[in-house]
């Protein structure tokens, strides 16, 4: 019987390996968020199909919409073109910023690493978790057989043992001749607690398995307990034997009498298996030191809108670019487009903006003043094949030579255009004085309240600049008013962040 079961739970394996394969290559396109992950062997040898623990907050990407909250839309590829898909189990919660998935990771060189992606984010996925990315499953007792039934009612039978791996266990089973439904327990050997409990059904004198809710795992090194509890009624198999599963190494019999399924059993005997409780477990290939993984930022398939609002200032030789910033949580980069003709199709990608946000301004340098330059920018998610969106407005530039501040003394009271205008957060003010003055330089808001006064003292005649900085000022519409003497001015800037 035991022979069978096996031959079956392998077929299952080797069908359903091959299925989630075929099934993840062909569906990956149309998942609508991914997440980079690197793994780094730390070892000096090359590691094979090694069960990776890798833990992400499934909250945000739920929160954000990207993921489904059970978890089914998780799946692994080698590359964006999903060419190979990796096998995985998830284990534990979802919704959390602690969630557990377990990657069957091929091959990672000595002391190299491994990039692959995480996706999600299709509606119509069913489960891909599966437990076949680990070894087994086995038997804790190995199919033991002994000949004598009988027993004791309301008993504890069963053994201790020592895990010599960490085991994944995903079922109880039992063999015992009355057919009926049992507890099987687990309790820490050392604590007494128990680990876990289920109860187990089936018919009389066979192997038979009923899987946990959860799946649990027992740590090497550890000592536990497995139990089968009888009822009023009920018999159980004992017999001389040690037989264990070769990631266990048997202890002795344990058993209790006038007890319950929640009795920690004291009594010991040796080389004795009393009744046949048993669990199927999974082993994990292990390399040591144990790999580790990082994350990249997430990203979706949504492609960003055109960036808006692009202005350009001339300079001498360059040109100041500045335009709105997108919202598109994923977005990487911007592209910047120069042109001597509005026309963005026969434009050259001249650079790109990076950063986390990418910065919203560019100046563009090697400009020949005098000649007109029609600038465009695009916007580029994360996402493992880049989405770019469309080109932003056109902005016009012609560069020229910006004068500096004159010597000598002026023939006539002036306030002069700001420079850079718009600016970000720095900016430059000139005026000329024909004669000594006392002079106040201000700057107002929109709705006419002072911000900041520059300068409110007695200037000689002269060409006179002053610096604003507005590092502490909202984008926006400002303006900034010269009195000298009789003579006052006013003239408008833009702060623009």
């Amino acid at each position: 019987m035991k022979n069978i079961f096996r031959f079956l739970q392998t077929f299952f394996i080797l069908f359903t390996f091959f299925f989630l394969t075929k099934a993840v290559n062909s569906q990956l396109a149309n998942y609508a968020g991914e997440l980079p992950v690197t793994v780094h062997n730390n070892s000096s040898s090359t590691m094979t199909n090694v069960q990776v623990p890798i833990v992400f907050s499934s909250a945000q990407l739920i929160a954000r919409g990207l993921m489904q909250t059970n978890g089914n839309d998780i799946r692994f590829g080698s590359d964006c073109g999903s060419s190979t898909a990796y096998n995985y189990w998830l284990e534990g919660y979802m919704n959390t910023d602690t969630t557990k998935v377990w990657v069957l990771v091929p091959s990672v060189n000595a002391n190299d690493s491994l990039k692959f992606y995480m996706f999600f984010g299709n509606s119509a996925a069913s489960a891909g978790s599966t437990l076949t990315i680990f070894n087994g499953p086995w038997s804790a007792i190995d199919s033991v057989v002994t000949a004598s039934s009988g027993g004791v009612g309301n008993s504890q039978r069963g053994f201790r043992f020592t895990a010599n791996q960490d085991l994944l266990v995903p079922s109880f089973g039992k063999k015992e001749p009355t057919g009926t439904t049992r507890y099987v327990t687990i309790f820490n050997y050392n604590t007494q607690a128990i680990v876990y409990q289920s109860q187990v059904s089936g018919p009389a004198a066979v192997f038979d398995y009923t899987p946990l809710a959860t799946p649990i795992w027992l740590s090497s090194g550890l000592q536990y307990v497995v139990e089968l509890f009888q009822g009023a009624s009920d018999g159980y198999y004992f017999g001389t034997s040690s037989v264990v599963g070769s990631a266990l190494t048997y202890g002795d019999m344990r058993y209790c009498n006038s007890c319950t399924q929640n009795t920690f059993p004291t009594n010991v005997l040796s080389n004795y298996h009393y009744g046949y409780p048993d669990f199927l477990y999974y082993l994990k290939n292990s390399v040591t030191p144990a790999p580790t993984t990082t994350f990249g930022l997430a990203a979706d398939t949504v492609t960003p809108a055109a960036p808006s609002g692009l202005i350009g200032v001339a300079g001498n030789q360059t040109a100041t670019l500045r335009w709105n910033k997108n919202t598109e949580f994923d977005l990487a980069k911007y592209l910047v487009y120069r042109g001597t003709t509005n026309n963005p199709a026969s434009s050259t990608l001249i650079d790109s903006v990076a950063g986390t946000p990418p910065d919203t301004n560019y100046t563009a340098t090697g400009l020949n003043n005098g000649t007109t330059y029609y600038f465009w920018v695009k916007a580029a998610d994360r996402f493992c094949n880049r989405r770019v969106s469309g080109y932003s407005n056109m902005a016009t530039v012609t560069p020229v030579v910006v004068a500096g501040i004159q010597k000598g003394v002026p023939k006539q009271f002036a306030l002069h255009q700001n420079y850079p205008n718009p600016f970000n957060p720095v900016t430059k003010i000139l005026y000329d004085l024909p004669k000594g003055s006392i002079v106040k330089l201000t700057i107002y808001d929109i709705t006419g309240r002072e911000v900041e006064t520059l300068v409110n003292e007695y200037l000689a005649a002269g060409y006179h600049e002053a610096d604003f900085d507005a590092v502490n000022l909202a984008s926006g519409v400002y303006f900034y008013k010269l009195e000298a003497g009789s003579f006052v001015d006013q003239k408008k800037m833009i702060v623009l962040k």
